[in-house]
């Protein structure tokens, strides 16, 4: 090997897909099966409908699912920490905006032992208040400590700006929220919510069939019913109807910037191409925005821009923090690449530089069993199957400079955007 050459470049023109199976469970329950890997390591994650569109209280859907590892009417929080820790597994709860759940990382040889414990923490979670007023303890404590952030400060206004206080992408946490919210309260969304109607299971890494067994063994059962999510939920949009919205920190070194709209998601036949324009603009440590505002004019060490997709809507965000003294140049800036991309195509060199760097993206996302349950995920919750990863390569090695440069003049409009600035 002469070390003095580099690799030959081969591009990403097809992908291998990790084969998965869909089997349901006796009572209904879909399972999704990722059986590949060389690693005897498992994961199993449960996606129940019970995220923070479901909720009428402020934090009932994120505190209800943060409460599961705090207690059933056989085993405290300690002994549940305990009794993964031995087996040197983890769980990982979360709850979303759709969804809520856990994730339970275990080596193949334990999952059998941990499986009762990890359905009896879904099933039989009683909420004891002493450990939720623990948590809400910490939790207001630490909003207060975030809400000194300038960047933190000026993300929820700027969701707040494009949703309206009152709808689930733009509601944000007040101290005094947590004075609202107590056991009786979770008790009622995880009746309400944690049942196998709701319910949906991943089952990915290196095991043999005797697991899906023993899935079945415990989330199956018949008996373990509920009503289902309601599916026409709807919370109207109440943008504000200024532009402009600035917070003054006289202290501050530095001012947060966010700045963008709404726009389209995922399940719109343009947002394919627009993650390539997006990458261009603001989506990698290449990209114009960094070369410029960061490599150029010194004036931040980061800034990104996104087309940031859920279910029921979407938007572009444009977010960094710059020194106070340069922020409305920074704002400048930021407005003259919009304007570039808007006037003049994107070089074919340029493009093809964001294309390999995607194409490798979209490779990295579907290499192994875990990462490729996190895609798969993704594609469940749109009702998307698996072709979407195909097409989403075909598109961005295909895409040209001319498409790029209409979509550009189509859904990037800084004189429309919200310009949010804390500092």
């Amino acid at each position: 090997m002469n070390r003095t050459l580099a690799p030959v470049f081969e591009p990403v023109e097809t992908i291998t897909l990790p084969k998965y199976e869909l089997q349901q469970l006796d009572n209904g329950v879909p399972v999704y099966i990722i059986n590949e890997g060389e690693q005897e390591v498992v994961k199993i994650e449960l996606m129940f409908k019970a995220g923070k569109w479901y909720e009428t209280k402020n934090l009932v859907s994120d505190l209800t699912n943060r409460m599961l590892r705090e207690g059933t009417s056989k085993h405290n929080a300690k002994a549940i920490a305990d009794a993964f820790d031995f087996y040197g597994a983890s769980i990982n709860t979360g709850a979303g905006f759709e969804t809520a759940g856990a994730v339970l990382y275990s080596l193949t040889k334990h999952v059998d032992r941990l499986l009762p414990l990890f359905h009896e923490v879904f099933t039989d979670s009683i909420f004891p208040q002493g450990e939720l007023d623990t948590i809400l303890t910490n939790r207001q404590q630490r909003l207060l400590v975030d809400m000194k952030k300038n960047d933190y400060l000026a993300n929820r206004a700027f969701v707040s700006t494009l949703f309206g206080t009152e709808h689930p992408y733009g509601r944000v946490t007040e101290p005094e929220h947590f004075l609202n919210v107590n056991a009786d309260d979770l008790k009622a969304y995880f009746k309400r919510y944690y049942n196998a109607s709701n319910l949906t299971i991943m089952v990915s890494g290196k095991f043999n069939a005797e697991l899906i067994k023993s899935l079945n063994k415990f989330f199956g059962n018949k008996d373990w019913t509920g009503t289902v999510a309601e599916t026409n939920i709807t919370h109207p949009v109440n943008s504000s109807k200024q532009l402009v919205h600035h917070t003054e920190r006289a202290d501050s070194v530095q001012s947060a910037l966010a700045i963008g709209n709404l726009s389209i998601n995922k399940t719109h036949p343009d947002f394919m191409k627009l993650s390539v324009l997006n990458t261009i603009f603001g989506g990698y440590f290449g990209s114009r925005l960094m070369s410029n505002i960061r490599e150029e004019k010194g004036y931040t060490y980061g800034i990104y821009s996104s087309f940031v997709s859920y279910p029921h809507h979407g938007f572009i965000e444009i977010g960094t923090e710059v020194g106070k003294d340069v922020r409305e140049s920074a704002m400048k800036e930021i407005e003259r690449e919009i304007n570039l991309l808007r006037s003049e195509p994107v070089g074919e060199e340029e493009l093809m530089i964001v294309k390999n760097y995607l194409s490798g993206k979209i490779l990295r996302s579907v290499d192994g069993p875990l990462k490729f349950s996190e895609t798969l995920k993704g594609l469940i919750l749109y009702n998307q199957d698996t072709d979407y990863i195909l097409d989403l390569l075909k598109t961005v090695r295909n895409v040209t400079s001319a498409e790029l440069h209409a979509l550009a003049n189509q859904y990037l409009d800084y004189s429309k955007m919200y310009k949010i600035s804390v500092g």
